[in-house]
């Protein structure tokens, strides 16, 4: 076995923190909510970290499954770029940019009421942590403006 093939064997035969992530970051580049729940524990949490102006609780499995189809049916041209990974044994960051065209309201769980779509392409940045336990993803914290994306998508504050 290489060097290489040994780096990237996890304990027990399950797959590294890096591989896991990788295959969830290319289902989301390729708006593909069915395969990202795949790789996500039953208990997993999605917090969204806009800041102390919300207290909202992260989102269950459940309600994750929810948000990617809506996110996706409202952004039916996007592009996910990871700009940069680090990762270590159990826990991977990548820094992303997002853009998309908003084609379609944009509705719960993601907003509610329902932002109209206004044919605006938008684009920020973010941070997410992943946190990998068994071959899934068990926790994702995601860092954004959410000021600025509030804003492109034209949501009067």
């Amino acid at each position: 076995m290489s060097r290489k093939q040994k780096q990237n064997e996890a304990v027990g035969g399950l797959p590294v923190a890096l591989d896991v992530v990788s295959g969830y970051v290319a289902a989301l580049a390729a708006a593909d909510s069915a395969a990202m729940a795949g790789l996500r524990t039953a208990d997993f949490v999605l917090d969204w970290a806009h800041g102390d102006a919300f207290a909202d609780n992260p989102l269950s499995a459940a309600d994750t499954a929810a948000f990617w189809p809506a996110w996706f049916a409202a952004f039916p041209e996007m592009d996910y770029e990871v700009t940069r990974t680090i990762a270590a044994e159990t826990v991977v960051v990548t820094q992303w940019i997002f853009t998309g065209t908003h084609a379609q309201p944009l509705g719960a769980p993601v907003f509610d009421p329902a932002v109209p779509p206004l044919g605006r392409t938008v684009r920020f940045r973010g941070v997410s942590v992943y946190d990998v336990v068994d071959g899934r993803i068990q926790r994702e914290t995601t860092y954004l403006d959410l000021a600025t994306l509030l804003v492109e998508l034209g949501v009067q504050l």
